[in-house]
């Protein structure tokens, strides 16, 4: 009833101020079209300034009762006309002229108006009216609206009084249900429903909810007791688990007393569970030393760490057990309130252990008397070989009668084969022990392949073989790698396919199999002409002592170590080996090996001329094999020369005809020498023999030079003798020579490749220091030094080489490591003890026959600069001559790193 009476109240308020502005803004409009009136009729008596006129329009008010008074005022504002509804009233004075609009004030309405003539205003109208007729109008309103508002009321209460009987009533009923609920948590009772209205809805939900409720509660109950069952049988299985565990389980409070440990505790530390639960654990299980060790352990475990560690424990009877505990803090709520630990008796695995290590130590040391044995049968084996090899290749350059030519010439090949077999043993030994690292250094790849293939080159030669060898364009001349490992591998693959042909040729070829930035794979091949593989045997091979056929091993000899150092080299380097032959067909070895690519500058070939010098050339190339032909066309197409290629004398000689007539004479002839029908010599005779051919500049190219080869040039006018397989710096050195000497009208001896050496420049004499106190070695050394153009002081021990360095300066020190009195090592450190704080470094090379892991790191280590194993291989020993030579003409103060000699 009151929300209600409000309502109309506010209604009735509303609309009687609504009615009351309606009014005013009408009477307001009415007013001023009064005014408009007067104001347009008045306009006249304004302008002749006829007052009577105008006071006789204003009394046409009199029939507006509510107009109270009115003026019209002159151009300045004076009083022109006026008129006033009560006669009383009469001499009323009307207000200044304002500014036009209507007003309301006092309850009257007030009205200005100008009086405008052709848009200028000549005067002006004041109305005043009363607004009596508002007020009454307003009282009537009331009146009625307070009419309407009892008659709403009184229907509003009689509606409200039914309502309340059909609504009150349910929602009373249904409250009271619901507190009986709540009461007695009876949720099985219900609301009874009487209408099918919004209420009968409402008590339909609530019984529904009742249902869910009862439903859930049921289900919360059989939870709870399902819950506690698992619980229950957790509790008996973790039980269980502790009880029967194998590990001895204890259980710390926060207080760090013992509460709860198993049977396999009590049986590892031989204490009841009566005599531990409740004990503090301090003292419990450690003494002594161990006391402070359990303390952090537990109090690192309270502040929520975990520990894990081996360590001993005391038992009952105070006897040691070695333990591994694992212990973690119990939380509660975010807090630590105990510890768990278990420990587990390990004194079975610590006695393993230590056997192990045992064990361990013994084979160490088997292994290590086994290395001393290996260095010490490379050094007692290769000291000697080292002499007798040399000192026959020595007495074969002296002049000899045919018989002792070739019982020396036997010894050194026997002495050759042994030291082939021991090195064969040797590295087949090293790489089982695992005493092989590779080392990654920069190294030219195709000086590796030439110097590999001129070392066969005579063995291919006495069986009439040709050596081929050739490197793929792409192929970078520079790569990171073990050069030597490498070069074993060539050896061993050539050797092989060497000692298996009769007739035919020998190939090596290199070409790129992968290359992803810094990472290059190449491929290399072996071909050979000889007897080839069976099928069945081609894996056997590479196994060790075992070759194709046992009958081999009887005709061809070898130890059959050979593939397999090759195979383990080649997968230490990354890559694999594999093998394609038929029987009677020749064999064909690839190998696979992974190198680097190197930030250095392309090793520079040794030339004489500038580049331009043999550019055009025109060069008549000559040989039988065409895989020679192209590998020679390769090198001078670098160049920028002109080559033409035939494959016989006879050819040749129409090719040097032909060109004569041409005008286009060829000005360089490279010849093989062992060639069918006419051979390389007799070529050359024959254009000896031709005026008009005998210009060109001849260079006879051949697998193996004979006794009298040099002689027999010399008489024909060949400019070069060289062995193949040749280097591109040999070669072009020896053309830029050869053509320098003729453009300059000079004459120089026949160019070998040991006179390519002696033609360097003066100062490639080196002042060397050799300490050896093996007199054989001493002879040996200082022959191949000198032989070389370098002058050689020799010192038998360490203590002598100290003096003679004292007494004068040497480039290069060749350095023994066994040696009595001082030896190597010993020497090298009072050599670097004398210059500290000097700006002088002697350069040593360590010169041994120790050739074993750690000998070559052992010698740097004692401050040498490099290392060369006996016996000593020259071209090992003209590599850090070069290498050494290079330095001091670039610095004059000898070189920091030297090339390995393996």
């Amino acid at each position: 009833m009151i929300i209600c009476g409000v309502a109309l109240l506010v209604s009735s308020i509303v609309f009687t101020f609504y009615d009351r502005a309606t009014f005013l803004r009408a009477k307001t409009q009415d007013l001023s079209a009064i005014g408009k009136m007067i104001q347009n009729n008045s306009t006249a008596a304004l302008t002749f300034g006829d007052a009577d006129s105008a006071r006789e329009i204003l009394s046409a008010l009199q029939a507006e009762g509510d107009v109270i008074h009115a003026s019209i005022y002159g151009r300045h504002g004076e009083v022109f006309a006026k008129y006033s509804r009560d006669a009383i009233d009469s001499n009323f004075s009307p207000p200044p002229f304002g500014d036009g609009g209507a007003s309301i004030a006092n309850n009257r309405i007030v009205l200005f108006q100008r009086i405008i003539l052709n848009g200028e205003s000549i005067g002006g109208l004041f109305i005043e009216a009363d607004l009596d007729d508002l007020s009454d109008r307003t009282v009537h309103f009331a009146k009625i609206a307070s009419l309407v508002l009892l008659a709403s009321l009184g229907i509003a209460y009689l509606l409200c009084s039914v309502l309340q009987r059909v609504i009150s009533g349910p929602i009373q009923e249904l409250a009271e249900t619901a507190a009986s609920v709540t009461i007695h948590e009876n949720y099985s009772i219900r609301a009874k429903k009487s209408t099918d209205d919004e209420i009968g809805f409402l008590f339909d939900q609530f019984n529904g909810m009742l249902d869910r409720i009862q439903q859930r509660d049921a289900a919360l109950q059989k939870a709870h007791d399902d819950l506690e069952h698992r619980v229950a049988e957790r509790t008996s299985y973790l039980n269980a688990l502790i009880e029967n565990s194998p590990l001895a389980i204890m259980v710390l409070d926060s207080e760090q007393r013992v509460s709860l440990c198993n049977p396999a505790f009590e049986k590892l530390f031989q204490y009841t569970r009566q005599e531990v639960v409740g004990m503090p654990v301090e003292g419990l299980l450690a003494g002594g030393d161990l006391q402070s060790e359990v303390s952090a352990s537990i109090t690192s475990t309270l502040q929520g760490k975990t520990i894990n560690l081996t360590t001993r424990r005391l038992r009952k009877d105070r006897t040691v057990v070695d333990v591994e505990i694992h212990a973690v803090g119990l939380f509660v709520n975010g807090e630590v309130v105990g510890c768990l630990a278990i420990y587990q008796d390990i004194s079975i695995r610590k006695r393993a252990e230590e056997e192990t290590q045992r064990a361990r130590e013994a084979a160490e040391a088997a292994s290590l008397a086994k290395s001393e044995f290996l260095a010490n049968m490379s050094h007692e084996i290769r000291t000697p070989l080292n002499g007798v090899i040399g000192m026959t290749e020595l007495a074969l350059e002296t002049d000899l009668s045919p018989e002792q030519r070739e019982y020396l010439e036997t010894v050194k090949l026997s002495g050759e084969s042994l030291l082939t077999v021991i090195n064969d043993i040797l590295d087949f030994s090293k790489i089982e022990a695992g005493k092989v690292d590779l080392e990654v250094v920069d190294f030219n790849l195709r000086e590796c392949m030439d110097a590999t293939l001129r070392t066969l080159s005579l063995r291919a030669d006495e069986k009439g073989l040709e050596l081929l060898c050739e490197v793929a364009a792409e192929v970078p001349e520079v790569v990171l790698g073990d050069a030597g490992r490498l070069r074993q591998v060539f050896i061993n693959m050539l050797g092989n396919a060497i000692k298996f042909t009769d007739q035919g040729e020998v190939s090596l070829k290199a070409q790129i199999l992968h290359r992803e930035g810094d990472d290059l794979l190449l491929h290399f091949t072996v071909s050979d002409t000889g007897i080839g593989i069976a099928p069945a045997k081609q894996k056997l091979i590479f196994e060790p002592f075992i070759q194709a056929d046992t009958s081999t091993t009887r005709k061809y000899g070898g130890t059959g170590l050979g593939l397999t150092i090759s195979r383990r080299l080649v997968q230490m380097m990354g890559g694999k080996v594999w093998v394609e032959s038929e029987v009677g067909r020749g064999a064909r070895f690839h190998f696979t090996a992974r190198f680097g690519l190197s930030d250095s500058k392309p090793i520079e070939l040794g030339t004489i001329a500038q580049p331009d010098f043999l550019r055009n050339v025109r060069v008549l190339i000559v040989d039988d094999n065409s895989t020679n032909r192209r590998i020679l066309e390769g090198m001078l197409k670098n160049w920028g020369m002109r080559s033409t290629l035939v494959e016989s004398g006879e050819e040749a000689l129409s090719a040097l005809s032909e060109a004569h007539l041409a005008g286009d004479p060829f000005a360089l002839i490279l010849t093989d020498m062992h060639m069918p029908k006419m051979d390389g010599f007799s070529l050359v005779e024959e254009v000896r023999k031709m005026r008009e051919l005998s210009a060109a500049t001849i260079m006879m190219l051949t697998s193996a030079g004979h006794r009298g080869d040099a002689d027999r040039c010399r008489e024909l006018g060949i400019a070069a003798y060289l062995l193949k397989p040749i280097r591109q710096s040999e070669l072009r050195e020896s053309i830029a020579r050869v053509l320098g000497a003729k453009v300059q009208k000079g004459a120089i001896p026949l160019i070998t490749r040991f006179s390519l050496h002696d033609a360097r420049e003066a100062e490639s004499s080196l002042r060397l220091l050799v300490v050896e106190d093996n007199h054989v070695n001493q002879r040996l050394i200082t022959r191949l030094l000198e032989k070389r153009g370098h002058r050689v002081v020799v010192a038998g021990n360490g203590r002598e080489a100290l003096i003679a360095l004292e007494k004068e300066t040497f480039d290069l020190v060749f350095m023994d490591v066994q040696m009595p009195e001082m030896d190597g090592v010993e020497a090298t450190a009072a050599i670097r003890a004398r210059e500290k704080g000097t700006q002088r470094h002697q350069p040593i090379v360590a010169l041994t026959a120790h050739a074993m892991k750690g000998d070559q790191e052992h010698c740097l280590a004692a401050g040498m600069d490099a290392y060369l194993t006996k016996p000593i291989r020259p071209a090992e020993l003209d590599e850090i001559l070069q290498k050494c030579l290079a330095s001091l003409k670039d610095s004059g103060q000898g070189f920091e790193v030297f090339v390995d000699g393996k």
